[in-house]
């Protein structure tokens, strides 16, 4: 094989060993476990509409053995619970996410690690090196096409996330460097994922997770087969980037995704997101529980703001704040996760921004829709988006100029979320199913030994829910 990114992606999956991954990078990558469990059964809550749609494919999708269906109480094969886990960790907007490189492995690359390793009763230790090798694949390729992906209206998690998915595979199963080439060669085919749901409120956009997951399973399992793939893949004329991005603006930064493998980790870097919406929105919502400070010690009512102005970057912006009309009166949950007026308004209204928000109720609350039609939106000059996702707030009420600028996204390395803040997280997503066993179930799942399987967490996680359900009659 000649030196390819695919060539470098396929000797460092499979010939990196365990103990060459820094203690730190296993424990970020346990804690991001826990995290997508956890985001997973938020979305598998029978209230969301994500949830209603796994149940409603459990007769069709159902098998006596595989991978279990995060919160809905069933098993199907490997590949089809990967596309439902990732489906279910994306719905809410709620999977980890890594800022410049805007990759979203949280939701394509744990779930198919987790859907495989559970059918095949791995330990722990190989299931950490996994998702540590699955993780730096996508984010690395992330850094080739940058916001460019975002500009031309695709999204990173079903585009580059299968990638990242056959590198990990591929070493979880024992593949060869060749057979992990082949299979990156194929997810280039596979390769999809368009953005118009964000403008139109419909919810296709969660199935990008659960995409990326799915074909990068069937990706290795047909590589093992036989299939052959490109080895150019990244780098061709016809290849995944030329195709995806022409016109390519600027130089495609091939170097930085090959540097440094296995010495230089960004898994660490990857945010946990605290807010069930867009990771553009989490700024404004820090602002915003800020300005409430302000506004009660100088006896500001949300009926005394007369202006509301926000600044943040292209292509940001427009994501969230265009079509105009439907952003300002959001009509679907999913259509109000990616609206910028509807999130300030919510904040500044109620104080927060949590799985309530997006309820019926919240949507029609005629206070929220008449603070969003005040928000106006521009462009921040000095963004350094997509490094960080900052937020400039200006509101104006009794006459009185209020600002704040907030640099960094809440879940960045400069505004880290805790061990302790992602357990209060996963405590909020998963207290329908677990009640008051909630935060212990996270902390166990992030306590687990090496030799732990992935069958065996998942049995503990079922014993939990079963006596919730028992003590509640259910």
């Amino acid at each position: 094989m000649s030196e390819t990114l695919a060539t470098a992606f396929g000797e460092y999956a499979i010939g990196l060993a365990d103990e060459d991954i820094p203690e730190a990078v296993r424990t970020a990558a346990l804690w991001h476990i826990v995290d997508t469990i956890g985001v997973c059964l938020a979305g598998a809550n029978p209230h969301e509409d994500s949830g209603a749609v796994a149940r409603k494919l459990q007769p069709k999708w159902r098998a006596n053995e595989g991978a279990t269906v995060f919160g809905v109480d069933f098993k199907a094969r490997p590949e089809l619970a990967a596309l439902l886990n990732g489906s279910l960790a994306q719905a809410l907007e709620m999977d980890d996410k890594h800022g410049s490189s805007l990759a979203r492995p949280g939701s394509t690359v744990t779930p198919a690690v987790l859907a495989v390793a559970e059918s095949r009763n791995i330990p722990m230790r190989e299931v950490i090196s996994a998702v540590a090798v699955g993780y730096e694949v996508m984010i690395r390729l992330g850094f080739v096409g940058g916001d460019r992906f975002l500009e031309r209206g695709y999204h990173t998690s079903s585009l580059i996330g299968s990638f990242g998915v056959a590198a990990a595979i591929g070493r979880l199963l024992g593949c060869t460097p060749r057979q992990v080439v082949d299979a990156m060669g194929i997810s280039g085919t596979f390769a999809s994922g368009i953005q118009e749901s964000t403008r139109t409120g419909s919810t296709s956009k969660i199935l990008h997770g659960g995409w990326g997951a799915h074909a990068g399973i069937v990706a290795v399992d047909l590589a093992s087969a036989g299939i052959s793939g490109p080895e150019s893949v990244f780098e061709g004329k016809f290849g995944f980037f030329q195709t995806h991005l022409t016109p390519i603006s600027g130089e495609l930064d091939f170097a930085k995704a090959g540097a440094d493998l296995g010495r230089r980790w960004y898994l660490p870097e990857t945010a946990y997101k605290p807010y069930p919406c867009c990771q553009l929105l989490h700024a404004f919502i820090e602002a915003g529980k800020q300005m409430l400070k302000e506004f009660e010690a100088d006896g500001i009512k949300t009926s005394d703001i007369t202006k509301i102005s926000c600044q943040l970057a292209e292509p940001g912006l427009t994501l969230v704040t265009e079509p105009r009309e439907r952003k300002k009166a959001p009509e679907t949950p999913h259509e109000a996760r990616f609206s910028l007026p509807f999130g300030v308004a919510t904040t500044l209204i109620y104080g927060d921004v949590d799985l309530e928000s997006f309820r019926p109720g919240r949507l029609a609350d005629p206070e929220i829709r008449k603070l969003a039609q005040l928000v106006e939106a521009s462009e921040d000059p000095d963004s350094d988006y997509p490094n960080h996702c900052p937020a400039i707030l200006e509101v104006k009420a009794k006459g009185k100029r209020y600002r704040k600028h907030v640099p960094f996204h809440p879940g960045s390395p400069e505004a880290a979320l805790t061990i302790e803040d992602v357990l209060d997280k996963f405590t909020r997503n998963s207290s329908w199913l677990f009640g008051d066993a909630a935060r212990q179930v996270g902390a166990d799942i992030g306590a687990s030994s090496p030799n732990d399987t992935l069958a065996g967490i998942v049995q503990r996680m079922n014993d939990a829910s079963v006596k919730v359900f028992a003590k509640e009659g259910l």
